[in-house]
């Protein structure tokens, strides 16, 4: 993210929303969630912590899910922890549960075209079924799903994450609009299925 420290996004304000409390980012493994909170962090002059990171450090751990290849995290010890944070910060995670909705000032969803996304999973080495349901997770809105589980509507923003330079994703940050509804990848999931 080099080239952007000069820039601010404002303290407290992010285009025109007031912000205090979590910035929670959620979006399909893949998306650019971590270029997005990371940027959105260091734009506020604020921490960033990511669940799956802070999950494994603290031992939040309940098992491995062998099929998915990944961690089974303690969503309410995480959700404790926090609770007990008073200042702004980042939270990037797939895990909605795992959120204080209390604390939640503002939910960025990270979307990604499917045939984007098909590539940058093949890249990190998913299996085929591991990609599929990724996949289709971004097909039918899961993300979004997941960001009204803790935060009403009028508290979630959608951005393109597959798309733009860092200078772009910074734009869009500070022009941000709240609202829902601005992707449909349908058509674009139907088009690589033969593919996965």
């Amino acid at each position: 993210m080099t080239g952007l420290h000069h820039r601010s996004l404002g303290e407290g304000h992010m285009g025109n929303i007031n912000i205090s409390g979590l910035i929670v980012v959620i979006g399909t493994p893949g998306s650019g969630k971590t270029r997005v909170a990371k940027l959105i962090a260091e734009s506020l002059g604020c921490r960033y912590l990511n669940v799956g990171e802070l999950s494994l450090e603290k031992g939040y751990v309940l098992g491995r899910d062998e099929e998915r290849g990944s961690y089974i995290i303690d969503e309410e010890r995480v959700r404790e922890e926090l609770s007990r944070i008073e200042d702004t910060i980042v939270v990037e995670t797939i895990s909605p549960y795992a959120i204080p909705q209390d604390k939640v000032s503002l939910v960025i969803v990270v979307r990604c075209r499917p045939s984007i996304l098909l590539e940058r999973l093949r890249g990190r080495g998913y299996s085929k079924s591991k990609i599929r349901e990724n996949l289709e997770y971004e097909a039918i809105d899961g993300p979004l799903f997941d960001a009204m589980q803790i935060a009403d509507v009028d508290k979630i923003v959608e951005i393109d994450g597959c798309e733009g330079n860092d200078e772009e994703i910074y734009d869009a940050l500070r022009g941000i609009k709240k609202g829902v509804g601005r992707f449909n990848w349908s058509q674009d999931f139907l088009s690589i299925l033969e593919e996965i």
